[in-house]
């Protein structure tokens, strides 16, 4: 018999080694793939340091470009500092370890290039605030100059020449340096005394010398191999990165092999083993039907066979615990020296019988009363038989009596229990504790020994109504102590009946409520102060604002709401981190705190918003001081942690009962007086007013009727030629989005256009107009009429869009328009926003075959800056400068000095708002190359533009 069990045996022991095994290589295989993450994780961030190293230095480069620019140097330091940073991140010791001695040589010269390039730098931004410095004097000065020497002709000439090249140095344009030297020298004999003239002349020839000098410093940065030195770097670290790719991917191959062999070895020892379990079915259906579990083991105690009982009771499965020692059920409850008599008695030959404490499969503990018996064939042992009876119900139901007992002596509530006639039968520990008398002294005496006068006797009376009937009764009540304390208790009262509902005793818990109630008042503290200031929160505002205008509106008083919002707190929260942001909070809390006395509810309404309440004793003059007083201690430096940090606020101040009788309505006019106040620049308070209810209405009016325009098709295209100065042939149109709201009316642009940029609805209505002008072009085109373009104006919001560059070449697509008869015109606010990315999709729609137009050139200081770095092909004029042409002296020269530098750098001029001859005629003579506005025509419709068309007879040949 034992020879029958010991193939079965060895064959677990080689299912178990396998199986060891087989965990083992899958856990070394996790370990090592957790160190390849590892090693992709420090790669990607060697990768990002350096990836930004090279971006910071194309960022320092932008910077070296603004020569004659004033230069933000705070945004420089931070360049610096983040690319120091990523350096020090780079430099540290193993570097070599993971990349080798090469990448650490190549890092410690870029570190040297980067210091010099840095040394220079230092001398370029002095440079600079030299050259920027002069510019503006020199153009102050030349102004001056301009209405001084209005009866010298010639020297006024002579200063607008030398201005004129200082004007191409500023724009890079080449410039005849021998004819300026000249002219220099000739203002320099003809200057005589006039000291402005001296000035300009000093100033100009020390800026000629400043500029001379930038350019050697540029030259000197230029020779810096910094971003070649970058580039190699990114190299060798991504060389040595795939070769150690390589050779960790074969070693997980190689262990993933190896994981599948073991697999396949484990699937075919466990067929053995399943086949061999077959054997025993016919020995365990004898008594797989008994209420006791039964439980066979071999000699080694390994189990061989367990019946449903056993399953039931234990909530193990068979196949969980064939195979395995019976200790798996052990609960560790029952001592080592139990275990080993058991074992010993078994050793002897002898049955064992006694309690075991075991655990079920879910946890929960197993009583069982055991017979353990050897069984002998032919006087050898072959198997150990285990009948177990449950008794866990009757050991769980002896141990609730222990508990019971265990609950009644240390818990924190007092119980009494009672006879039927209300007498005390006993006292636990915590009612002596609590009411100060001992047992001994309560033991027959009636609960109402402890009764206070609080309560009267009808409260009672109820109270014993309610327990008789319902068998339970609670409430608060107060009852005193033996010293004479009064201790406010929660009282509990249970009914024990007997099987036939008679009353057997009375049960009485007390729960003391003296630390609860310190505790709710600590809550209801916490509940309505702010837990970072200590300031009451907008709960407490919303609950005291109701007392304090019902005391107002009874007493005929002023209240002031002061709505106070923090400016650029934002900023510095995002950029120094909140804890930085949380201390500013807390310092300017304190400050604005110890000018109001206690009559004033001062609260912090949630982020950097404040509002102050008070009745005003002295009426307008009272609030105005009281703002004042808050802008000026806002306005003091504030020292959190290493930073001085500067800080203003905008406030709204509305009046009770001037402005409003309601809470809700009072806040919010504070509210919008605030947002008045930012608007006027911030670091200021204004006074409510009724325009500013109706601008605010009107605002939200235009905004929700916007989102339903498009829907409604209330928006629409209108087109305007633009026709060549020279000739009056019209060459293109541009199209203009029109709204006709069946509510508001006619909406100029100008009122709605800023707020669909702000609503994100421009991104759908922007479509709208490219398609529609596409639409219209073709159906020109097919009638037979040569146009080279239309211009259509794009919200610099939506070049943010996702996949803006595939629509625009699906509508083409569908609409059938080539793309070079499109001009796209961007507009000031995309010059105030460039970057790599505008750039790029610039590019892109010059590689679609687009044209590119700046719309309003000349109104930001920019555009100029600017020029020469975009894909354009025109440039437009702002109508701004064509208004008082050509009476404008100043609008005149700005013209003229658009269309030549425009021609200088190769691109067209279009010139709009002209409304009248005289300024048609100055911009022909001035070489403008195309035009449009109401003197030629006003913005039509698609069918009014094709009749306009048909009548200037602009056709195509090859349709006439």
């Amino acid at each position: 018999m034992r020879s029958s069990f010991d193939p079965w045996q060895q064959r677990t022991d080689r299912f178990t080694l396998l199986l060891s095994l087989f965990f083992l290589v899958l856990l070394v295989l996790l370990l090592y793939l957790v160190k390849i993450d590892k090693d992709i994780r420090n790669y990607d961030r060697y990768h990002e340091k350096v990836e930004m190293m090279r971006v910071l230095d194309y960022q320092f480069e932008n910077y070296l470009s603004k020569t004659y620019r004033y230069i933000a140097y705070d945004e420089i330091t931070q360049l610096e500092k983040r690319f120091e940073e990523a350096l020090a991140f780079l430099n540290r010791p193993n570097i070599i370890k993971k990349f080798g001695p090469d990448i650490y040589r190549q890092i410690k010269k870029i570190e040297k290039e980067y210091t010099l390039k840095k040394l220079y730098f230092e001398d370029f931004k002095a440079l600079n605030a030299r050259v920027t410095n002069s510019i503006h004097f020199l153009y102050d000065l030349r102004k001056t100059l301009e209405k001084r020497l209005m009866d010298d002709p010639d020297k006024k000439m002579l200063v607008d020449n030398i201005f004129f090249s200082i004007s191409q140095i500023l724009m890079d344009i080449p410039y005849d340096k021998a004819r300026l030297s000249k002219e220099l020298d000739k203002l320099s004999t003809n200057s005589d005394k006039e000291k402005l003239l001296i000035y300009f002349l000093q100033h100009s020839r020390q800026f000629l010398l400043n500029v001379d000098h930038v350019k050697e410093v540029q030259q000197k940065i230029n020779q810096i191999p910094l971003l070649d030195s970058l580039e190699q770097l990114f190299e060798g670290l991504t060389g040595q990165y795939n070769k150690d790719r390589n050779w960790q991917t074969i070693i997980a191959f190689s262990f993933f092999i190896f994981a599948f062999i073991i697999l396949i070895l484990l699937v075919l020892n466990y067929r053995r083993m399943r086949k061999n379990t077959r054997e025993l079915q016919a020995f365990q259906y004898a008594i797989e039907k008994s209420d006791n579990a039964i439980v066979m083991t071999n000699i080694q105690r390994e189990i061989q066979y367990v019946n449903e009982a056993f399953e039931l009771r234990s909530g193990y499965t068979k196949e969980e615990v064939l195979g395995k020692n019976p200790s798996i059920l052990k609960s560790g409850l029952l001592s080592s020296a139990f275990y080993k008599e058991l074992n010993e008695t078994l050793n002897r030959g002898e049955i064992w019988q006694g309690e075991l404490i075991n655990r079920r499969k879910n946890g929960s503990i197993l009583y069982e009363k055991a017979s353990i018996i050897p069984i002998y064939i032919n006087g050898e042992l072959v198997q150990y038989l285990a009948v177990k009876l449950d008794i866990t119900e009757y050991k769980e139901q002896q141990q609730r009596l222990k508990q019971a007992a265990a609950v009644y002596e240390m818990i924190g509530d007092g119980i009494l229990v009672t006879d039927k006639e209300k007498h005390i039968l006993s006292a636990n520990p915590a009612f002596v504790k609590i009411f100060g008398y001992t047992e001994e002294e309560l033991i027959g005496k009636e609960p109402m020994i402890i009764r206070t006068l609080k309560e009267d006797i009808y409260f009672y009376r109820q109270m014993w109504d309610q327990l008789l009937r319902q068998n339970r009764w609670s409430g608060k009540l107060h009852n005193q102590a033996k010293d004479g304390t009064i201790i406010p208790v929660w009282l509990t009262l249970t009914v024990v009946r007997d099987e036939k509902g008679e009353i057997e005793n009375f049960i009485a818990i007390y729960t003391n409520l003296k630390d609860i109630i310190a505790t709710q008042e600590k809550a209801e503290y916490l509940a309505y102060h702010d837990s970072l200031t200590g300031l009451p929160n907008r709960a407490y505002f919303d609950l005291r604002i109701v007392d304090i205008l019902n005391v107002a509106r009874t007493s005929d008083q002023q209240v002031a709401i002061l709505f106070i919002d923090l400016d650029r707190f934002k900023v510095i929260n995002d950029t120094l981190g909140h804890s930085v942001g949380d201390g500013m909070l807390v310092e300017l809390a304190g400050r604005m705190q110890k000018i109001f006395d206690k009559n004033v509810l001062f609260a912090r309404m949630g982020g950097d918003e404040f509002v102050v309440t008070c009745i005003l004793e002295d009426g307008k003059k009272e609030v105005e001081e009281m703002a004042g007083k808050l802008l000026s201690v806002i306005r003091e430096p504030v020292h959190v942690y290493d930073y001085y940090l500067n800080t203003t606020a905008s406030i709204g101040i509305a009046l009770f009962p001037d402005d409003g009788m309601d809470k809700y309505e009072i806040v919010k006019y504070a509210d919008s007086a605030m947002y008045a106040a930012k608007e006027k620049g911030k670091d200021n308070y204004q006074f409510y007013t009724k325009q500013l209810s109706l601008d605010v209405q009107t605002r939200l009016n235009l905004e929700q009727e916007l989102l339903h325009a498009l829907e409604r098709k209330e928006l629409h295209v209108e087109y305007q030629p633009q026709y060549l100065l020279e000739t009056g042939e019209v060459k293109g149109v541009e199209a203009l989005l029109r709204w006709d709201s069946g509510i508001l009316g006619k909406v100029s642009p100008d009122d709605f256009i800023a707020i669909a940029e702000e609503t994100g609805v421009i991104v759908k209505i922007g479509y709208f107009v490219f398609e529609e002008a596409c639409k219209a072009y073709k159906k020109w085109r097919d009638e037979g009429f040569l146009l080279e373009r239309v211009a259509i104006n794009i919200s610099a919001v939506q070049f943010r869009e996702e996949y803006f560059l595939e629509k625009l070449k699906d509508i083409l697509v569908r609409t059938g328009v080539e793309a070079s008869a499109i001009e796209i015109e961007i507009t000031e606010r995309f010059i105030m926003e460039y970057s790599t990315t505008n750039l790029t999709i610039l590019e892109d729609l010059r590689t679609l075959g687009c044209q590119i137009s700046i719309d309003d050139f000349g109104t930001g200081y920019s555009s100029m800056s600017y020029m020469k770095q975009l894909p354009l092909d025109t440039v437009k004029i702002d109508k701004s400068f064509i208004v008082e042409l050509p009476e404008n002296t100043h609008d005149a020269e700005v013209s003229k000095a658009i269309i030549a530098l425009s021609k200088s750098l190769g691109y067209k001029v279009v010139a709009e708002g002209i409304e009248n001859a005289a300024q048609e005629q100055f911009l022909r003579e001035n070489k403008c190359d195309f035009a449009q506005g109401f003197y030629f025509a006003e913005p039509m419709d698609e069918k009014q533009f094709l009749d306009f068309l048909k009548e200037k007879g602009i056709k195509n040949p090859s349709h006439s």
